[in-house]
């Protein structure tokens, strides 16, 4: 005597039928628009003259990470120059992004520290250096606060590091 096949399914249960070709086609091309988005985000970053904006950069390809830094800021009210402790005023978040030299960033710090009463100027400035040791051109961003005039640093060409 044969043994009878039994059938999984269960009773009542049915299959949903595949979806039609062109609703297929549909979801196709939305995932692949999806990925080429996942795609063009961060090579945007290497299409930029800022070097250190990386917020969707591949990190891992990236030398700008390894520089490391040290950031001072001064403010200037007349002809008096005193320095501001960063992470006094601060978090230490924030300080490491202005370390970063994320623009952003510094021209916000440049802007709000310019709201103080009896302030000229404002200048962050960053030494770094490459993760060889070769010390970089300073980066330097200042605000006349009373023309609002932000100079900023020219484009910094980062050079990958050496394997």
């Amino acid at each position: 005597m044969l043994a009878s096949v039994s059938d999984d399914r269960t009773p009542g249960a049915e299959r949903a039928a595949p979806p039609p070709r062109a609703q297929r086609r549909k979801i196709l091309r939305w995932l692949g628009l999806f990925v080429l988005v996942q795609l063009f985000v961060p090579l945007t970053y290497y299409l930029r003259d800022d070097p250190y904006d990386e917020r969707f950069a591949w990190r891992m390809f990236s030398a700008v990470r390894l520089h490391r830094c040290q950031t001072s800021a001064v403010e200037r009210r007349g002809d008096d120059e005193t320095p501001i402790e960063l992470t006094r005023v601060l978090h230490r978040a924030w300080v490491n992004h202005l370390s970063r030299n994320r623009r952003d960033v510094v021209r916000a710090f440049l802007r709000k520290r310019c709201e103080k009463d009896g302030v000229s100027s404002v200048v962050v400035r960053n030494d770094c250096v490459a993760p060889d040791g070769t010390a970089l051109a300073p980066q330097i961003y200042e605000r006349d606060c009373g023309s609002g005039e932000v100079e900023e640093p020219g484009a910094l060409t980062v050079a990958e590091p050496s394997r």
